[in-house]
Order: C-alpha cells, then structure tokens, then sequence
C-alpha cells in the first residue's frame, strides 16, 4: 500500500518543496525611522549597524555572543598572563600596616602619610576639569534633534461622534451632569468633564464652518 502510494505522489503534478527557509534568520529592514534607513548597511548584522551609528540594540547588557576583534583578544590575553597587582590597602594618614611572614613574626611596618604630605599630593594630583567629551555621533544628534520638535496634531471628530454631541446638546444644553446619567444618549458613561472637551469641541468646528461658508457666499 506504502509503494503504490508513493508512486501516486511521484506522478503528482504538484512540485514537491525541497528546500526550506530558516525562520529565526531573516534580514532586518528598517522602517521606523527614515534617517536610519538611509544610512543602514545591509551587509551587515543589527548589532553592528546600530554600533556603527552610535545606538544601542538592547537596553540590557549582554550576557555574551559579542565578537571580538583579533587585537583587543590579544591584548586582553596578555593582561591576563600578567603578574597580579599587589592588593595593599591604601592607608590614610595616621594609619598603619603590620607585615607578618608564614609564622605570625612581625617583619616590616608600613606607615601611611601624613596629613600634610596627603594634603599635598591631593594638591597636585587635582586637574582641571575641561568639560564631559561629546561621544555622539553624528546619527545621534541628528535624531535628537528630530526627537526634539515636537509635531502635535488635533484629532478631529468623526461624523458619528458630532451627531452624537449634537443629540446631547439639544437635549440638555448645557447641563453636562445631566448628560453623564442619560443611559441611552450616554451608554459608556463618559464623564462631565469629557463630554464638555467634545462639546467645545464641537462647537468650535461648527463656527469654523459656519466661517467657511459665509466667506464663499461673499465671494459668490
């Protein structure tokens, strides 16, 4: 029974599919962002274009699979082939440091500086302060500059929602708690204070047009 059917299966005019697409690789296409597009390099992966343009690609840290450059593994080999370095604490002026060998003996004592030779070394160890370097690149300040102008735009009403405002209006005027309980001209409850912003609203837009058609019937 197994052979006859592959056989049908073999004479089937439907081409069989041999070769299938990974699902989890698949090519990012920026879209979001018009400036990001234009300098988005296809060659390369999502991590490495947002590295390039001075963006993050998580906010959360890494926990591995970064690449690593053949100069900085070998820098970072031979630090770590390196002798460590010598964990004495530092000590403050006043203080001081007892050195014992295997078998508990005193063998040397370390003396901390003194309040005047500290004060000193503060002194000169205290650089001017030259201001915070800009890292940004050019990407970066570009899209904050997008970021910052703000584009607000007013919603306008539907048809529906003005005959709806309407209804109310006729009905009550202006008594917008008595429009709050009216179940059928109200079903979603919708509060005083946010039937009063659409019945402004409202209003507004009927003056405008109100506006517009006497401003044609001066020019008719």
């Amino acid at each position: 029974m197994g052979r006859e059917l592959q056989k049908k299966k073999n004479r089937s005019s439907i081409p069989k599919k041999t070769k299938r697409k990974n699902p989890r690789v698949h090519k990012v296409r920026p879209l979001g962002n018009a400036l990001i597009a234009q300098n988005w390099d296809k060659k390369q992966t999502l991590a490495q274009n947002y590295k390039r343009l001075g963006l993050v690609s998580r906010l959360n840290g890494r926990a591995g699979g970064q690449e690593t450059s053949l100069a900085a593994a070998a820098a970072q080999k031979a630090a770590g082939t390196k002798a460590p370095a010598s964990s004495k604490p530092k000590l403050a002026p006043g203080e001081a440091l007892i050195e014992r060998d295997e078998d508990g003996n005193i063998i040397n004592i370390v003396y901390g500086k003194s309040a005047e030779e500290a004060l000193n070394d503060d002194d000169d160890e205290e650089e001017e302060f030259t201001g915070i370097e800009d890292t940004r690149t050019d990407i970066v300040k570009q899209l904050e500059a997008q970021a910052a102008v703000v584009v607000r735009r007013e919603r306008n009403q539907t048809d529906r929602e003005k005959a709806w405002v309407e209804a109310l209006v006729q009905k009550y005027g202006k008594d917008y708690n008595k429009m709050v309980f009216d179940r059928k001209l109200n079903p979603f409850q919708q509060s005083a204070g946010d039937i009063k912003r659409r019945v402004e609203k409202w209003e507004k837009s009927q003056k405008k047009a109100a506006d517009a058609a006497a401003a044609s019937e001066e020019k008719a």
